[in-house]
C-alpha cells in the first residue's frame, strides 16, 4: 500500500490550523486506478489519522480506494484544538463525501470513537449502503456537561494525569517523540469548551440514528473505559438497517491498535468478513 503525494483538502471553508500537522497526523490517501469503492475513515476525539493506517490497509487489500483527512484542530496544538468546533470537524466530512460520492459508485464510512457518532450522521445524510462504527462515542458517561456548561466560559484547560503506555503498538511512521507531543498537547488536559464539542457530536448522531438505513458492523471493546456496554442496545433498537455486532471481550477502546493483539486480529478478521460479505468481494 502506497500513499498518495496529494491527499484532497477538504477543510476549505473551516478551522484553519495554525500550527503544522504531525508526521503521524497527516491526512493520508491511497488509491488505484479503476476503483469503484472507496473508504472514508474517521479518527477521533484529540485523535489524528495516523490511529487508522492498519484499517486503511485492510482495507485497501479489500480493493478499496481509501481516503483519512485530518479533522481540523487534531494533530497539530492544544491550541488550534480549542480553536476548533464540532461544525468545522463534521464540515470537513461533508467536503469529503461531496468530493467522493462524484468519484467512486460507493463510499464506505469507518469511524472509531468520535469518529463513529460522526459516521452515523455522515451515513445517514448520504444515505450510504455500509458503516463500520468502532468504539462510536454514541454514549460518553464520563463527559460532565452541566458542570462544563458553567465552567466553560471560565477555564480553557483542566491538568488531567496522562503517561504514555508502551503496550501500544503503533502502526504509522511518526516523528521520534510524536507520542510525547500528543500527550503535552492533548492528553495532558480537558477542554470544557472542545468537550461540549463533542457532546455536540454525540446527540447529533444519537438523533440520527433512528434514520440510519445503512448496513452497519457495530465492533465493541469488553475493557474499554470509555464507552458502556450499553451502545450495542441503543444501536441495535435505533437502527433501520442490517446489523452486526462483535464484540471482543479483552479489547479497550483503540481497537485499530489495540494492545492486545490477539483482540486486534479478530477485528481486523470481522472487517474483512463484513466488507466481503456486503460487497461480494
Amino acid at each position: 500500500m502506497k500513499f498518495d503525494d496529494k491527499t484532497p483538502d477538504w477543510t476549505q471553508g473551516y478551522y484553519q490550523d495554525e500550527a503544522p500537522a504531525r508526521t503521524a497526523a497527516k491526512a493520508f490517501s491511497s488509491t488505484r486506478p479503476g476503483a469503484k469503492h472507496a473508504a472514508l475513515l474517521i479518527h477521533g476525539y484529540a485523535g489524528y489519522p495516523g490511529e487508522m493506517i492498519r484499517v486503511g490497509r485492510e482495507l485497501f487489500e479489500e480493493g478499496f480506494d481509501v481516503h483519512a483527512p485530518r479533522l481540523p484542530g487534531n494533530g497539530t496544538s492544544g491550541r488550534d484544538f480549542q480553536k476548533s468546533r464540532a461544525k468545522d470537524w463534521i464540515g470537513t466530512l461533508r467536503n469529503a463525501m461531496d468530493d467522493l460520492t462524484k468519484r467512486y459508485d460507493d463510499v464506505l464510512i469507518v469511524g472509531h470513537s468520535m469518529g463513529g457518532a460522526l459516521a452515523v450522521t455522515l451515513g445517514k445524510e448520504y444515505s450510504v449502503s455500509n458503516v463500520i462504527l468502532i468504539a462510536p462515542g454514541l454514549l460518553i458517561p464520563f463527559i460532565p456537561v452541566f458542570k462544563l456548561r458553567l465552567i466553560a466560559p471560565f477555564i480553557k484547560k483542566i491538568a488531567v494525569s496522562w503517561q504514555p503506555d508502551p503496550e501500544y503498538t503503533f502502526h504509522y511512521e511518526s516523528e521520534e517523540d510524536d507520542d510525547r507531543y500528543f500527550g503535552e498537547q492533548y492528553w495532558s488536559w480537558a477542554f470544557p469548551k472542545t468537550l461540549l464539542e463533542l457532546e455536540k457530536v454525540r446527540k447529533e448522531a444519537v438523533s440520527n440514528l433512528s434514520d440510519l438505513k445503512s448496513n452497519t458492523l457495530l465492533i465493541t471493546g469488553g475493557k474499554d473505559p470509555l464507552i458502556p456496554y450499553d451502545v450495542v442496545a441503543l444501536v441495535k433498537e435505533k437502527i433501520q438497517g442490517p446489523f452486526t455486532h462483535l464484540h471482543l471481550e479483552e479489547a479497550g477502546h483503540y481497537i485499530p491498535y489495540d494492545k492486545n493483539k490477539d483482540a486486534q486480529e479478530e477485528a481486523y478478521r470481522g472487517m474483512r468478513e463484513f466488507v466481503r460479505k456486503a460487497y461480494s468481494v
